[in-house]
């Protein structure tokens, strides 16, 4: 028996101050959203300008701290292909729809190629993440953009590859 331990046991921890806020350890997570688009169907885009490619795949966060890191974790199931001839290309990006905005270090190309020009089909998980400054506390909502740069057509969601964005703001 050591009586130097103790326990503690709680139901609820609430801020002494009407703020109702506590003050948590740089590094610990506050709090985690999710967006799995597994179940969902597949979205298609023939478009050259970038187009949001379904709004189901939106996700929101309201940060509780003004001060927090904000860590998205990406994963975009794309699907790529041309019906006949060499080269198929899309570009995507993760797009702040509250801000009307592209985040900053997440648009990147994919590009299938078909040496015999018989056309070809290219289903690709592509995981990304992006670490930002909190914006304040009012809510921001992420989702996915593309544009088809060369061949027949793109698709996200594709029936092997999944489509998800996580969000989880980071005590600092």
């Amino acid at each position: 028996y050591n009586s130097m331990t103790s326990r503690l046991l709680v139901d609820k921890i609430e801020g002494k101050t009407t703020s109702g806020t506590i003050q948590m350890p740089n590094g610990t997570p506050v709090q985690i959203v999710n967006m799995n688009g597994q179940g969902e169907s597949s979205s298609n885009t023939t478009s050259s300008s970038f187009v949001e490619i379904d709004t189901d795949f939106r996700t929101t966060i309201t940060p509780k701290f003004s001060d927090s890191k904000i860590m998205i974790f990406c994963t975009m199931g794309l699907r790529l292909y041309k019906q006949s001839g060499n080269d198929a290309r899309c570009t995507y990006r993760l797009y702040d729809v509250t801000g009307g905005a592209a985040v900053a270090g997440t648009q990147a190309q994919v590009r299938h190629y078909d040496y015999n020009g018989g056309g070809h089909y290219g289903a690709f998980p592509i995981p990304f993440n992006v670490l930002i400054d909190s914006w304040g506390t009012t809510a921001k909502t992420f989702t996915f953009q593309l544009q088809l740069d060369a061949g027949t057509g793109t698709a996200t969601n594709d029936d092997t590859q999944s489509t998800s964005i996580t969000i989880m703001e980071i005590a600092q």
